[in-house]
């Protein structure tokens, strides 16, 4: 290991893996590291907002999703830290001697956030450098998993750049404002979505003191080929019906929003684990209409059955928010330096791993 800083390279292609490599670079500050982060291009879902939004100076790199099918062109950058295993990636990770190389970046993937689906996950991972995991449970259950694959010498690491342990929010007794953060696939029926405008604006009538935000994850333009397209946009539902004046639509950044927020509320939304961690009070509702349509509820309340988020619906109405359960933070959350030690570690432990090629031209089985 040489006494450069390291170069590390942080994909992204939507409003959700651009939020993981701001986050990333953040957790990653204190290092000895030249954090880049690079949009790509081809198919990106980002719009001009969001990026400006989250990353008002533009990304540090214009990239093809096709750079990442050769080795080669990458083998300036030392790792490269991902949220999403996009299949370029995937294809050239998934070759033998691609793997077996000396002089090639170490790949280290993390969950996506929220992972409902996370058999799926551990698959598109089985062949990066490093998987890092949120809850802890999902450590055992890949250590399971990839024994039956045998997916060879990986490091396994705890954490996620959104999954910071909580500090308490100083100024909330001065905060009035309550958010619903929306989110693209939930609820999924109509009837559902008009069941939460109609919770909503039963909790503004009752609160004429307070402003309750409809919290928009995209304008209705914004996303159209996102791999989670919303079918029914909140402010196509209201245009034509009338609210009381303190519901209001927002779509501003994230950060501000949680700095403004006395209340927050949400379905399925990684909102959730944002609101925990900046310490606001958070109702998760899942018992709206017709949810038995959503594939999300279930794995939802699986997820946060223990944390004491999980609400009916007329403590919801009431702004009965409770203090998050002390043992659940425990397996979700983590520290900016634990995370950034155990990123140092995967990089360290890829470093240490025996080497059997290092010529950078493929042998005649290449993808044996």
């Amino acid at each position: 290991m040489t006494d450069r800083p390291l170069r590390i390279l942080v994909p992204f292609a939507d409003d959700s893996t651009l939020f993981f490599a701001a986050r990333m670079r953040e957790i990653l500050k204190d290092t000895k590291s030249e954090v880049l982060l690079a949009q790509l291009v081809t198919g990106s879902d980002v719009s001009y907002r969001q990026l400006t939004n989250i990353l008002p100076q533009g990304p540090d790199i214009l990239l093809r999703n096709e750079a990442f099918r050769q080795v080669v062109p990458l083998q300036e950058f030392d790792v490269i830290i991902t949220s999403r295993m996009f299949a370029p990636l995937r294809d050239m990770m998934r070759k033998f001697w691609v793997r077996q190389m000396a002089d090639r970046p170490c790949i280290l993937a993390f969950q996506g956030g929220l992972d409902f689906d996370p058999e799926r996950g551990f698959f598109n991972r089985r062949f990066a450098d490093g998987v890092f995991l949120v809850p802890k449970g999902d450590i055992t259950a890949y250590e399971s998993y990839s024994e039956s694959i045998d997916a060879g010498r990986q490091f396994l690491g705890f954490g996620h750049p959104v999954f910071l342990r909580p500090g308490p929010a100083s100024d909330l007794g001065d905060r009035r404002d309550v958010y619903f953060f929306a989110q693209a696939q939930s609820p999924r029926s109509l009837t559902g979505r008009m069941h939460v405008l109609r919770m909503l604006t039963a909790i503004a009538r009752a609160n004429p003191d307070r402003t309750v935000w409809l919290k928009l994850r995209h304008l209705p333009h914004e996303n159209l080929d996102h791999l989670h397209r919303e079918e029914f946009a909140y402010p196509d539902l209201m245009a034509d019906q009338a609210f009381p004046d303190n519901l209001k639509l927002t779509a501003d950044p994230m950060d501000e929003v949680l700095e403004r927020a006395a209340v927050g509320i949400t379905c399925t939304s990684t909102a959730a684990v944002d609101l925990v961690r900046a310490g606001v009070p958070t109702l998760i509702y899942l018992d709206y209409v017709e949810n038995y349509f959503d594939p999300l509820v279930e794995p939802m309340r699986r997820l946060f059955e223990a944390s004491g988020l999980v609400a009916p619906l007329e403590q919801v109405l009431n702004l009965e928010a409770r203090p998050p359960d002390p043992a659940w933070l425990e397996t979700f959350f983590t520290t900016p330096k634990a995370l950034a030690d155990d990123v140092m570690a995967a990089i360290a432990h890829f470093r240490s791993r025996p080497v059997a090629i290092r010529s950078i031209v493929p042998p005649l089985e290449a993808d044996l």
